[in-house]
């Protein structure tokens, strides 16, 4: 089974981001000190900080060394631990999962959202898709929902947009895997679950056959005491 954990964030977490701040590494203030907008900066800033929590919910220091591959996933320093990890964040929202001895891949967006329905169906929907989302109820959030699945296997196999999204397809309700493209492997040995958490979709993925996934929401202040007893 993997958890993941997701976490709110607003503009009334401000004092909250620049108390988690210093308790980040080095690499990661640094890119916290590059975003433009503040929005971006208290995202990345939570959802760093929800990883840390996460990894130290299995056992791991809170200071344990966290870098992106060439891919830009953030992959555990093997000395701290054997852990694999991916993490999003989006308007309102930041989310992490962590899973031993295999990858995974979790991605969220927020459902109200108003997704570019031209550009995704001539970039990321393969051909069967599309027919599925003529005939959707509601368009838009079967949109979301095949979209952060999609991205849930791209950050799982840890490619993330290099993969041949379009290749990678989906069918039913709740979508299942139907195809992949090679650097994906076989479909059978997928795992994937699309959720609605309140105001968001969730989409988590993992390279194992009949994974279980559960999500659980995290109180912010929980990061801030974490931080502060580590």
């Amino acid at each position: 089974m993997i958890a993941v954990l997701t976490c709110p964030v607003g503009e009334q977490h401000d004092a909250l981001a620049e108390a988690l701040l210093p308790r980040l590494d080095e690499a990661e203030r640094a890119r916290a000190g590059r975003f433009v907008f503040a929005r971006d900066r208290r995202a990345y800033v939570l959802a760093h900080a929800l990883l840390r929590f996460a990894l130290a919910s299995h056992g791991m220091r809170w200071d344990a060394r966290i870098a992106a591959d060439a891919q830009g996933k953030p992959r555990v320093d093997p000395r701290d631990g054997l852990l694999h990890v991916s993490l999003t964040h989006t308007d309102g929202l930041v989310a992490v999962a962590v899973a031993q001895d295999h990858e995974v891949g979790v991605d969220a967006e927020a459902a109200a959202r108003d997704p570019d329905e031209a550009a995704l169906r001539a970039l990321a929907l393969a051909p069967p898709e599309i027919a599925e989302l003529d005939g959707a109820a509601d368009r838009r959030q079967r949109l979301l929902r095949l979209w952060v699945a999609k991205e849930a296997v791209a950050k799982a196999v840890g490619l993330g947009l290099a993969l041949q999204i379009r290749q990678v397809v989906l069918a039913d309700e709740p979508p299942r895997i139907m195809a992949l493209p090679p650097a994906c492997g076989p479909v059978a040995a997928w795992s994937l679950h699309t959720a609605r958490q309140g105001g968001h979709w969730i989409g988590l993925a993992a390279p194992v056959p009949g994974m279980r996934f559960v999500v659980r929401d995290v109180d912010p202040m929980r990061l801030r005491s974490a931080a502060a007893a580590a």
